[in-house]
C-alpha cells in the first residue's frame, strides 16, 4: 500500500515518520540509529495506475433485406370495441396507484381482476414502467375507480397488441432471450438494471460499469444506435413493449433466423438460431464481443421450461 501522493511505503506510517525524511539517503537511519549503506538509494515514486479502459457495447445490425418472417397483424383502431387488456393465468389487481399499498378510496386501494378474462377499456392501454394504465369500460363490482394501474407481467395480452400475438415457439424463444439478457419479463430495464418510467423512446442513458459502457434498454437491451433505423425502418413511435417485440423480431428476420424461431421446439433448430444471433445479443453463446454468456445446454433448459407455460 502506499500513502496517497507520495509513494512512500505503509511502514512510514506505522513508524510515524513524515514520507520527506525520504529525501535524504540516510534521513531513516539517523532517526531509527541504523546507519543507512552508502549505496542505499530511496525507491523510486510507484508510478501512477494506467487509467481504466472503457470499451463501448456492440450490437450488429444486420442490412434490411428479402428475409421472411412474421406477419403482424393489422393495428387495430383505437375505441371501446376494440381495446381490451386479457389476464394471465393468475388472478392480480386493479390498483389506484403503482404500490402494492395503494391509497385507499372508499375503502378500496385495488380491485380484483379474474385469471384468464377479457376486460373492455374505454381506449388503448397506456404503458409506464412495470404497469400498463387500463380504464375499464364497466366498473368493477364494489370497486370505487375504473382507472388504474396493472402489474404488466400479469397480462397475457392486450389490444396494443405484442408479444402474444405470436406463435407459442416465437414466444417461448423471445422468453429465452430475456432471460439471457438479465431482463425476464422487464420491458424498462436499461444497462445495470437500472429502470425507467416512460416509454415514450429510447432511454438513450448511457451507463458504463466493469470497463463496459452501454445505452442498453428495454427487454431486448436496445443499443440506442440499433433502435433508431429500427424505428424508423418500421414506423415505431415509441419504445412500448409492443413495438420492443416488432424491433426484436424484426432484427431476427435480418438475421435469417425467423424459420429457425419458428421452429425452435426443435433442438437442432433452436441452436441454429442461437448461432445466427449471438452477434445481435452479447448473451448469447458463441458471441464476439467478449461479455459473459450462457451455457447453450442452459438457455435450452429455460426455452422448454417457457414453451410448456404456454401450452
Amino acid at each position: 500500500m502506499k500513502v496517497s501522493g507520495t509513494g512512500c511505503l505503509t511502514l512510514l506510517s506505522l513508524l510515524a515518520l513524515p514520507c520527506g525524511l525520504l529525501a535524504g539517503g540516510s534521513a531513516f537511519g539517523d532517526l531509527s540509529g541504523i546507519a543507512a549503506p552508502a549505496n542505499f538509494q530511496p525507491a523510486p515514486a510507484a508510478s501512477a495506475p494506467a487509467p481504466l479502459r472503457v470499451a463501448e457495447a456492440e450490437q450488429y445490425l444486420p442490412p434490411n433485406n428479402s428475409e421472411p418472417g412474421f406477419n403482424w397483424p393489422p393495428q387495430k383502431k383505437s375505441g371501446p370495441d376494440g381495446d381490451f387488456i386479457y389476464t394471465g393465468k393468475n388472478p392480480t389487481y386493479l390498483k389506484y396507484s403503482e404500490a402494492d399499498s395503494a391509497t385507499m378510496i372508499d375503502g378500496f386501494a385495488r380491485c380484483r381482476l379474474e385469471p384468464k378474462t377479457l376486460y373492455k377499456l374505454r381506449a388503448v392501454p397506456v404503458f409506464e414502467g412495470q404497469h400498463l394504465i387500463a380504464d375499464l369500460e364497466t366498473p368493477l363490482p364494489g370497486c370505487a375507480f375504473t382507472r388504474g394501474y396493472v402489474y404488466l407481467p400479469h397480462i397475457s395480452s392486450t389490444s396494443a397488441g405484442g408479444l402474444w400475438e405470436l406463435p407459442v415457439n416465437v414466444r417461448a424463444f423471445l422468453d429465452t432471450l430475456a432471460y439471457a439478457e438479465g431482463t425476464k419479463e422487464h420491458y424498462n430495464f436499461i444497462f445495470t438494471f437500472v429502470t425507467f418510467k416512460s416509454y415514450a423512446d429510447h432511454p438513450r442513458q448511457r451507463i458504463c460499469s466493469g470497463g463496459l459502457c452501454s445505452t442498453a434498454a428495454g427487454r431486448y437491451q436496445f443499443l440506442s444506435r440499433t433502435w433508431d433505423p429500427l424505428a424508423q425502418d418500421l414506423g415505431l413511435t415509441d419504445f412500448t413493449p409492443p413495438n420492443q417485440e416488432k424491433a426484436a423480431l424484426e432484427l431476427i428476420r435480418r438475421a435469417g433466423a425467423y424459420k429457425n424461431v419458428a421452429n425452435s421446439a426443435v433442438y437442432a433448430n433452436f441452436s441454429k438460431a442461437v448461432s445466427k444471433l449471438n452477434t445481435i445479443w452479447a448473451s448469447l453463446p458463441g458471441s464476439p464481443y467478449g461479455q459473459p454468456t450462457h451455457p447453450l445446454a442452459n438457455l435450452w433448459t429455460v426455452y422448454k421450461a417457457a414453451l410448456a407455460g404456454y401450452k
